[in-house]
């Protein structure tokens, strides 16, 4: 029900939706791109100096150009154009119709050159969408703990509601035990006092203990309901699952260490963080280069009266021409480029140690959930026997009442122990269960134990320390 409704979930989701078209986006400055215009003029001038025996000259013309165009992985660009132009001057006897097929290439050889320049914007949106996948699985292992600590939490509070009632059943039924012999003249007036401040000061802690059960479901209703309808509010939960008791030995910190690394999801995360950095640095290294660029273009060229006959030279080829040429371009200085390889630098190391420093935060986390459920395990013992042994003192205090050996106050005050007693319990089970299923999130395991599907993130998985990352040379 979290997994559906959780609502931190259902954001991490949308967020996620959302980088994958920021890819779709980066995608699409390689797209091939279809282009075309036209345009119709129509000019008069007056005619001076050898044309003035023409008088006024008029021109009328239809030029359209019509191409396709594409951007090239290599950092280059492709474009394929038709020109046609067809003009009507009064002071010629036929018109002049042009038509152009021309090509052109660029291709940099330096500078923005080839996929690592050219593809840059994409990969760093593939790398927020990988990064946005692995919020979303921490996201769903946070959710899920969360709900698993609030399932036990409701647990303990009913179960403690019920532990004060029957207190307070106890209190109650020795105060008409008191009162009976009260009336007999068997005790004094003080003993039935006793019992009724005791039996409003454990009216307090039922009511105290109800008032909390109301809280936590609250809690439990947050994680679990969508809330479409107000009717969500009004579910009453109940658990039914036992907890677990303890079993076995603990694992080993190292191993689970190990399986941390492995699936913990913002371990992967800050591995995203790395790689993106990384990719970001070689592309502004690549980037300090000057820029040398490789221009190509080629022209088959056709003219006639009428736009249609031109082409037919085109089609023949009559009129080709070629040409070839290179640019060349460097900034004096090169500030900038040197500017943003060092930032680009000193954020990779950044990531890099966020890396190690959340590892080690990791380890230290892994070794608490150990070093917690080892001592929940022993606590479940413990406060088990502590609860036998408050049962029997109790039990046998209040033989001793009925034979006029004890008192009231002794017999209330091992009441309360035993109380306190059941209530350790119960908490003692339900934080043994919340610390088993917290070190399955810490190994970023499922909360049962079982392996996640990351395999849209195996490309993140843990290497040696910084090796694959930073060349040695750097």
């Amino acid at each position: 029900m979290v997994q559906q409704h959780g609502a931190a979930l259902q954001q991490a989701r949308l967020t996620a939706l959302a980088e994958e078209g920021g890819i779709q986006a980066a995608q699409g400055a390689f797209d091939p791109v279809l282009f075309g215009d036209v345009t119709l003029s129509y000019s008069e001038s007056p005619a001076g100096g050898f044309f003035s025996a023409f008088g006024t000259t008029k021109t009328s013309g239809l030029s359209a150009t019509q191409g396709l165009r594409q951007a090239l992985t290599t950092g280059g660009s492709l474009s394929l154009s038709v020109h046609e132009s067809y003009n009507d001057y009064s002071f010629l006897p036929d018109p002049q119709s042009n038509v152009a097929l021309s090509a052109e290439w660029n291709q940099p050889l330096l500078r923005g050159a080839w996929r690592l320049a050219a593809t840059q914007e994409l990969e760093q949106a593939r790398f927020a969408s990988d990064r946005a996948h692995a919020g979303l699985r921490q996201t769903d292992t946070e959710v899920v703990q969360a709900a698993v600590d609030g399932y036990w939490n409701l647990a303990f509070a009913q179960a403690d509601v019920a532990v004060k009632e029957r207190s307070l059943d106890l209190a109650r039924a020795l105060k008409e035990m008191t009162e009976a012999k009260f009336r007999v003249g068997a005790v004094a007036e003080v003993e039935v006092v006793q019992t009724d401040a005791d039996i409003a000061t454990r009216t307090d802690a039922l009511l105290s203990a109800r008032h909390q059960s109301r809280l936590v479901q609250d809690e439990l209703r947050l994680l679990i309901f969508g809330f479409d309808t107000p009717e969500d509010w009004a579910f009453d939960l109940q658990p039914v699952s036992a907890p677990p008791a303890p079993a076995g030995a603990t694992p080993a910190w190292e191993e689970c260490f190990g399986a941390a690394r492995d699936f913990r999801a913002d371990l992967r995360q800050l591995r995203v963080d790395a790689d993106s950095a990384q990719h970001a640095w070689d592309a502004a290294e690549h980037d300090l280069m000057p820029k040398l660029d490789l221009v190509a273009t080629g022209t088959i060229l056709g003219q006639d009266d009428q736009v249609g006959d031109a082409f037919q030279f085109v089609v023949d080829r009559d009129f080709p021409g070629l040409t070839l040429g290179l640019a060349f371009e460097v900034p004096l200085g090169n500030d900038a480029q040197q500017g943003a390889e060092r930032s680009a630098r000193w954020r990779t190391w950044l990531a890099l140690r966020a890396l190690r420093d959340a590892e080690n935060r990791v380890a230290n986390e892994v070794r608490e959930a150990v070093r917690n459920l080892g001592f929940q395990s022993e606590r479940v013992e413990v406060t088990r026997r502590a609860r036998e042994v408050a049962a029997r003192q109790l039990e046998a205090e209040q033989r001793r009442l009925r034979e006029g050996a004890s008192t009231n106050f002794q017999v209330l005050q091992f009441q309360t122990d035993l109380s306190v007693a059941e209530s350790s319990e119960v908490q003692a089970l339900m934080d043994h269960a919340k610390a088993l299923v917290r070190l399955n999130t810490v190994r970023g395991l499922n909360w049962d134990g079982s392996r996640p599907d990351l395999s849209h993130l195996d490309a993140y998985l843990p290497d040696a320390r910084f090796a694959r990352r930073v060349p040695a040379d750097r």
